[in-house]
């Protein structure tokens, strides 16, 4: 018979292996379709966790660059008052710029027909058109007219269910406007800006709109070619020290930092993932083991060399990855869209993040490779039956399947290393608490390597238990568990990984949620009621009062009213939250968040002034500690303060920097509240003192009362969402887990249906065979589908 695989017959070689590949599809339909869906569910984790953990970054960074468009540079004010506008024009004058766009942003809350949006207001002029900012550049220059009223992206428009020529609400600076809607950007032609939460109208508008006639929060420069150096000196010869001069994209950097706790956290729970992915995949390929060896064997006893086997095996190992992971990076998106779609409020507040997911192709890429990798890894594990020593009629005499078991010098060899790492592991930690994120990923491998000294473990103390318990499944399982096999350990590993990950995930969020709980608990209990602008859920958006705290002082059942005063600072690659405390409240820093520095002692400094609390964070990078002297950069130039306390962050990554208000109204130049606290008399019930504050009011629909519980309820909210991603990853990887398990012992009892059928007959009922569990051999027969019958 001659050699179909032959490579001197070119033109059949291609041909022939798929020939091949398409009569074992035949044959082995099921274990092959088994095999697939277990790749393909390991891929999709894969694919949904790293989308999950690129996407905020990545919408943001889209969002950022259509907003600056050419521009390299930026002159950005220290707080939301911003600066004169006249000194736009003077950027533009400088020599070596090309292009100076003013623009002014603030966040403001706009209310629709139906429903309610935080949102970023955005005044800008027809600069941003020469910068081809907001999408211009895709209609060209002078292409693109504002059309007036309010330019509002998809998403906010949708959610608020406003159209073009709708009249919607703005809330800002605690006062309503009314305004149209001018048009909505959709995605095709504005991509992530369309998601994003920011509200676009001409800058004259939006002056008025604020409150802030004449003045602008930012100045987008493009320097001529080569002149940048020059330029960024020129702006900050202009700033004097009171503010900022950074690469137009700046916000970038900002965000990184805000999000780096929590992409960290991600980052190690996406290493466990990927480790669960691969190893998914790869013991479902290890079911297809067997049938393999035994189809090699037919090959050697026909005489195909080893080159023409290894050939066929790449070739179906590949077509079966491809397509696998293939449906695997489709599934993997519709995973990231229903589970990882979501912002957290908290970081909306502070950066212009969108809801747009964003997909690379490094990112398809390494999840399609992951599945590809562990196909054809697998699927070359009969290669060791190639050997010149091995009969090639072993694999029909080798009813343990010798290939697939894992010898004791190998289990102990696993068990020791697991170990050693665990102790390693330990120790680095305790000595160095900031490699904890390795440490995660160190012991999910110690997991691994301890799986198969346990699962050997197990097997012997199965005969013992199988005779204490009459009628038991125990008896066909330790029958058939006779050995530990890769296939096992696999098998083991997924289900050891998942509960690691998911309790790992879990009680890192319960921590969390734990510390932030109380830390807000303690923020706000110093007052009864706070009155704030409703869609600044961090109290750092200012407000003026125009005579609301005398009003509320009158009103019944009001005992003082304080001014509260919060903004948020970019210091160097951080966006601190500033906080503000006014000298009569009962605590200035949440004791359970106190890290360095007496309690009594340093609320006493900061109700006395020139002194602050830092976060442990900043204080680091800065090498401060109690005592020591800083200067912070605020809008009236650089401030000399002094370190009370170090603290965590307060539940703000960057990091929060705590005063009190004479230094923060001294330094900002500004007695514009962010929030009101409201204490009320004795007696006196939170509902019915809202009411009354909401009455002193009156109109004043701008300004939002809440009670202290609704207000933690607010906060608990946010917090929760914000640590949402973890909950969502451990939920999916015990549901992956789930599914390859069941995957993969389908797949198991297909393969042996004919030994089940043996011990059925020896008398097994059928309950204690559905109990039974792995490691029933397929006993030694041919392929059905030898190539021998295919000629």
């Amino acid at each position: 018979m001659r050699n179909p695989l032959n490579p001197r017959i070119a033109g059949v070689r291609l041909g022939m292996l798929a020939y091949l590949y398409g009569r074992r599809l035949r044959s082995h339909a099921v274990q092959e379709l088994l095999a697939g869906c277990g790749i393909a569910v390991g891929v999709a984790l894969v694919f949904g966790v790293l989308v999950a953990n690129t996407s905020i970054t990545g919408s943001a960074g889209e969002i950022v660059h259509q907003v600056v468009g050419s521009a390299r540079l930026q002159l950005a004010a220290r707080s939301s008052d911003g600066f004169a506008e006249r000194q736009a024009n003077t950027v533009a004058a400088l020599p070596g710029v090309q292009i100076a766009a003013p623009v002014l942003r603030e966040n403001i809350a706009i209310v629709g027909p139906r429903g309610r949006r935080s949102a970023q207001l955005l005044g800008v002029t027809g600069g941003v058109v020469a910068l081809g900012s907001l999408g211009t550049r895709d209609f060209g220059r002078g292409g693109f007219r504002f059309a007036g009223g309010l330019i509002l992206p998809a998403s906010i428009a949708g959610a608020i269910h406003a159209e073009p020529g709708d009249t919607v609400t703005l809330l800002v600076a605690g006062v309503a406007h009314t305004i149209n809607v001018g048009a909505v950007l959709d995605s095709s032609p504005f991509g992530a800006l369309a998601s994003s939460p920011v509200a676009i109208t001409l800058l004259g508008v939006a002056q008025g709109l604020t409150g802030l006639p004449g003045r602008v929060t930012q100045v987008l420069v493009e320097p001529r070619p080569g002149e940048d150096r020059r330029v960024g000196a020129e702006l900050r010869k202009l700033a004097q020290g009171r503010l900022d001069v950074e690469p137009a994209d700046n916000e970038l950097r900002l965000l990184g930092q805000a999000t780096q706790p929590n992409n960290q956290s991600i980052t190690l729970f996406s290493a466990i993932s990927v480790m669960v992915g691969f190893l998914l995949a790869l013991s479902a390929m290890l079911l297809t083991v067997p049938e393999r060896r035994r189809f090699i064997a037919d090959l050697r006893m026909q005489g195909y060399d080893r080159r023409q086997i290894l050939l066929l095996l790449g070739f179906q190992a590949l077509i079966l990855g491809v397509a696998a992971s293939l449906a695997g990076v489709a599934l993997g998106d519709v995973l990231s869209r229903a589970f990882f779609h979501r912002v957290p409020t908290y970081l909306m507040t502070a950066f212009p993040i969108g809801t747009q997911q964003v997909v690379h192709l490094e990112t398809v890429l390494l999840a399609f490779g992951c599945g590809v990798l562990a196909t054809v890894l697998a699927s070359l594990s009969p290669i060791f039956d190639l050997r010149a020593s091995r009969p090639a009629d072993a694999v029909f005499r080798d009813a343990m399947e010798g290939g697939e078991v894992l010898d004791l010098r190998t289990t102990l060899g696993l068990g020791i290393a697991g170990v050693a790492l665990l102790v390693v592991v330990t120790l680095l930690v305790l000595i160095a608490p900031s490699l904890t994120i390795l440490g995660g990923v160190a012991l999910a491998l110690a997991t691994l390597c301890l799986i198969p000294a346990m699962f050997a473990l197990l097997t012997r103390a199965l005969p013992w238990a199988s005779e204490q318990i009459h009628s038991s499944s125990l008896i066909v399982a330790v029958a058939e568990l006779r050995a530990t096999t890769t296939r096992s350990v696999a098998i083991a590993g997924i289900a050891g990984l998942a509960v690691y990950g998911s309790l790992a995930i879990g009680g890192a969020r319960n921590d969390l949620i734990r510390g932030l709980d109380v830390n807000f608990s303690e923020t706000l209990r110093t007052a009864d009621l706070w009155v704030t602008t409703g869609s600044n859920d961090l109290a750092t958006n200012s407000f003026h009062p125009d005579g609301a705290i005398a009003a509320i002082a009158r009103a019944p059942g009001v005992v003082s009213v304080r001014a509260y005063q919060g903004s948020l600072l970019d210091v160097g690659a951080r966006r601190l939250w500033i906080i503000a405390r006014p000298s009569a409240d009962s605590a200035m820093i949440p004791a359970s968040q106190l890290l360095e520095g007496d309690l009594a002692r340093a609320t006493e400094r900061l109700r006395q002034g020139g002194w602050t609390a830092l976060s442990r964070g900043f204080a680091d990078e800065r090498r401060l500690r109690v005592g020591d002297y800083f200067e912070l950069p605020t809008p009236s130039g650089d401030a000399r303060l002094r370190v009370a306390a170090i603290t965590t962050n307060l539940g703000w990554p960057p990091g929060a920097i705590v005063m009190n208000t004479s230094d923060y109204a001294r330094d900002w130049q500004t007695n514009d509240p962010s929030a009101l606290e409201v204490n009320l008399a004795r007696g006196v019930t939170p509902p019915a003192g809202k009411r009354s504050v909401e009455e002193a009011l009156g109109r004043r629909m701008g300004l939002r009362v809440q009670t202290l519980h609704e207000r933690e309820s607010q906060y608990a909210v946010n917090s929760r969402q914000g640590l949402q991603a973890l909950s969502q990853i451990s939920t999916l990887l015990l549901i992956t887990a789930a599914l390859a398990v069941a995957s993969s012992l389908s797949a198991a009892i297909w393969q042996r249906r004919a030994r089940l059928a043996s011990l059925k007959i020896q008398g097994y009922d059928q309950r204690q065979l559905w109990r039974a569990r792995e490691r029933i051999p397929p006993g030694p027969r041919r392929s059905r589908w030898a190539p021998d019958r295919c000629f």
